[in-house]
C-alpha cells in the first residue's frame, strides 16, 4: 500500500505548542550542560541527568498504568530505531559539550548541533513524503546556516595559535553527528510512532542514562558536588531533558512539524544568548546580525513546503 505523506493539516495545535515549549527549554541546555561538565565531568554529568530524567519519567509511566501498554503496542521500529537514535544523540551531544577545550568552543558546538532544524526539514522530504519547492528550501537552509555560523562566532573566523581542525573535530564532529541523529529521530518518530502511539521518551531517556553510565565506567573523571551542582542537575533532568523531550516527541508525532521545525531555527540564537549570560561570554556584533538571518531562514524554509500533499490512499 502506498504510504500517505504526512500533512501539516493533520496536526494538533496543542502538540505544536508543546514543541515550541521544548524549543524554549532547550535554549538553556548548552549552558547548563557545560557548567555541569566542568564540575562533574562530561560523562558523569550526562549520566546523572539522564538517569534521573529517565527514572522519573518511567516512574510516572508505571504509576499511570501506561508502562505495559507503551511497550506492548508501540511499533518495534519506533522503540528500537528511534530509541537508538535518541541514545546516539544524547551521547554525541554531551561528548561534544563536555570535551570542548574552552567555553568559547562550546559556542562553536552550538552551531554544529543546531543544524538539526534544517536537517529535519530536509529529511522530511524522503522520509515523510513532504512536497517542497527545492530551491526555496535550499535558499532558506543556506540563510539559516549562515545565520547560525555568525551567531556562534566560530573559532575558524578568529583563528588562534594552536587552532587546528583535528583538535577542533573532537567537539565539532560529535555535534554534527548529533544533529543528523536528531533530524532523523524527529521524522522517523512521526512515521513509525504515529499520532496514536504512546510516548516512549521516558524509556529512551533511561536507556540513554544506562549507556552513559557504561561509558563513564571506562573513563576516570573528577567530580565536585556543591549545592549549585545539585540544583543544575535537577533543573537539567526535569526541564530541558524530561519535559522538553517529551514535549518534542509529542510535537513530532502529532503537531505541525514543519512549523515547529522552522521555528526551531531560533533555538541557536536563544542558546547563544543564554550561554553568554550564564557562562559569562561576550556577544560579538555578528551574533546580533545572525538573529535576523536565522528568523528569515526559518520563514523561507517554512514557505518551501507546499500547502498539502496529494492523497495517495488507494
Amino acid at each position: 500500500m502506498p504510504r500517505r505523506p504526512t500533512s501539516s493539516s493533520d496536526s494538533s495545535p496543542a502538540a505544536t505548542l508543546l514543541g515550541l515549549l521544548a524549543i524554549c527549554l532547550w535554549s538553556t541546555t548548552i549552558a547548563c550542560s557545560r557548567s555541569l561538565a566542568e564540575q562533574l565531568g562530561a560523562l558523569t554529568s550526562a549520566a546523572v541527568v539522564y538517569l534521573a530524567a529517565g527514572a522519573i519519567g518511567c516512574t510516572l509511566l508505571v504509576a499511570s498504568g501506561r508502562w505495559r501498554s507503551t511497550l506492548r503496542h508501540a511499533d518495534r521500529r519506533y522503540l528500537f530505531g528511534c530509541g537508538g537514535l535518541m541514545v546516539a544523540y544524547t551521547v554525541l551531544l554531551f561528548v561534544a559539550v563536555g570535551f570542548a577545550r574552552t567555553r568559547t568552543e562550546v559556542i562553536t558546538v552550538t552551531v554544529c548541533n543546531y543544524l538539526w532544524p534544517s536537517l529535519t526539514l530536509l529529511f522530511a522530504v524522503p522520509i515523510l513524503g513532504w512536497r517542497t519547492r527545492p530551491w526555496v528550501l535550499g535558499m532558506g537552509t543556506l540563510i539559516a546556516i549562515t545565520g547560525v555560523a555568525l551567531a556562534v562566532g566560530a573559532d575558524g573566523f578568529h583563528a588562534r595559535s594552536g587552532w587546528s581542525w583535528p583538535t577542533h573535530a573532537v567537539s565539532t564532529l560529535p555535534a554534527l553527528l548529533a544533529a543528523v541523529a536528531w533530524g532523523l529521530y524527529s521524522n522517523l518518530s512521526r512515521r513509525w510512532g504515529g499520532a496514536q502511539a504512546a510516548n516512549a521518551m521516558p524509556i529512551f531517556l533511561l536507556a540513554a542514562g544506562v549507556m552513559l553510565v557504561a561509558l563513564r565506567a571506562c573513563r576516570v573523571e573528577h567530580s565536585v558536588w556543591t549545592a549549585r551542582v545539585v540544583g543544575e542537575a535537577a533543573y537539567m533532568a526535569i526541564f530541558p531533558t524530561l519535559l522538553a523531550y517529551v514535549c518534542w516527541d509529542s510535537a513530532a508525532r502529532r503537531g505541525n512539524l514543519p512549523l515547529v521545525a522552522s521555528l526551531s531555527y531560533m533555538t541557536p540564537l536563544l542558546s547563544v544568548l543564554v550561554s553568554s549570560l550564564y557562562l559569562d561570554l561576550p556577544i560579538r556584533p555578528q551574533q546580533w546580525l545572525a538573529g535576523a538571518l536565522v528568523v528569515v531562514g526559518a520563514i523561507v524554509c517554512r514557505l518551501s513546503q507546499r500547502d498539502k500533499p496529494p492523497n495517495k490512499n488507494p
